[in-house]
């Protein structure tokens, strides 16, 4: 049987996410949450609005998610000029702690993945993952317009 691009995707995606959270497994951190605390480490300060189009989650979804993170004390969201509608979303040291386990165990698991890879071939892969990924964003899906 021939594998093809969407398999291998697949098993990948879930490989490494499993790897993550068996690493992050004494850690409070639930699903979606890694991903967060990641973007956050970037862009620290950021808008709700640019953590949904970062990670590639929905709007309400972000903000259910970064509600739970605010109870359990890993952001804090700061309204501009009292402005509800305007919320930035700050790491707390805790959160900060949080993202940088999460980065390490990120690095570990991308060291992993790509051992026996030359320094050449790693760069012309994510050569390739970018590519695939630019045509992914801006192609129509016509199978659900």
């Amino acid at each position: 049987m021939q594998k093809s691009y969407h398999y291998f995707m697949l098993m990948n995606h879930t490989l490494f996410q499993k790897q993550a959270f068996e690493q992050l497994a004494d850690t409070p951190l639930s699903i979606g949450q890694p991903k967060v605390l990641d973007f956050l480490y970037e862009h620290d300060g950021c808008m709700q609005k640019e953590i949904a189009e970062g990670c590639l989650l929905e709007p309400a979804s972000v903000t259910s998610l970064l509600s739970r993170m605010e109870r359990e004390e890993l952001i804090r969201r700061t309204a501009k000029d009292g402005d509800r509608r305007s919320l930035y979303v700050f790491l707390t040291p805790y959160g900060k702690e949080m993202a940088e386990r999460v980065r390490h165990a990120m690095h570990e698991i991308e060291s992993r993945a790509l051992s026996g890879f030359r320094p050449d071939e790693q760069d012309v892969l994510m050569q390739f993952l970018e590519k695939i990924h630019s045509n992914l964003c801006t192609q129509p899906n016509d199978n659900f317009s």
